[in-house]
């Protein structure tokens, strides 16, 4: 194939070309659109021939009863009676009365949904732990303000007894009276 033709080829050859084709294609559309309106009509649905005898005991199993003919009797105190249905229209069997075949993936679905339900459960108790350390440790940070801002000559003796350490420990180690020892304790104590 020459392909420098195709690039010597002007705007009204290449509006021709294009023409030419749309008409091509509306000649095949319209061929095949003829030939669908000549197929055969098929009245019946064709059941494969597989699904025959599985038709045949879903009918047997669901054909109603058919009661016994009564008796004739000539008395003139029988009522004519009124024939009674075979089957209540509720009753006969057609596709759309069957139940709904599962929806694909609702076991994935119903899966993801308690997962789901649980990380949330998960995630309001991690809220609740972390609003506890939250209240926990601003305890602390109050507390230890508390303690830095009392006179640095006390601040040794202030930290000692939030240890626990007794009295007679912290005015031995700070160089304090064994009384203003014991009333960094008792503060200490009163805190908390």
């Amino acid at each position: 194939m020459d392909f420098e033709a195709l690039g010597n080829l002007n705007w009204r050859e290449a509006l021709i070309a294009i023409i030419a084709l749309l008409v091509l294609y509306l000649v095949l559309a319209f061929l095949r659109i003829r030939r669908l309106k000549h197929e055969p009509e098929v009245d019946d649905v064709a059941v494969p021939l597989a699904a025959h005898p599985a038709l045949a005991a879903y009918v047997a199993e669901k054909a109603p009863l058919i009661p016994d003919p009564p008796s004739p009797s000539n008395s003139p105190t029988d009522s004519p009676t009124l024939p009674e249905a075979l089957a209540a229209p509720s009753e006969i069997s057609f596709p759309w009365n069957e139940p709904p075949p599962e929806v694909p993936g609702q076991q994935l679905i119903e899966a993801l949904e308690r997962e789901l339900a649980q990380l949330r459960k998960e995630v309001g108790g991690l809220r609740a732990e972390m609003q506890l350390l939250r209240e926990a440790q601003r305890r602390e940070l109050a507390h230890s303000q508390v303690a830095q801002n009392a006179s640095p000559l006390y601040n040794d003796a202030m930290q000692m007894a939030m240890q626990g350490i007794d009295a007679a420990s912290i005015a031995q180690h700070c160089g304090i009276s064994r009384a203003e020892a014991e009333l960094v304790v008792a503060l200490v104590r009163n805190r908390d």
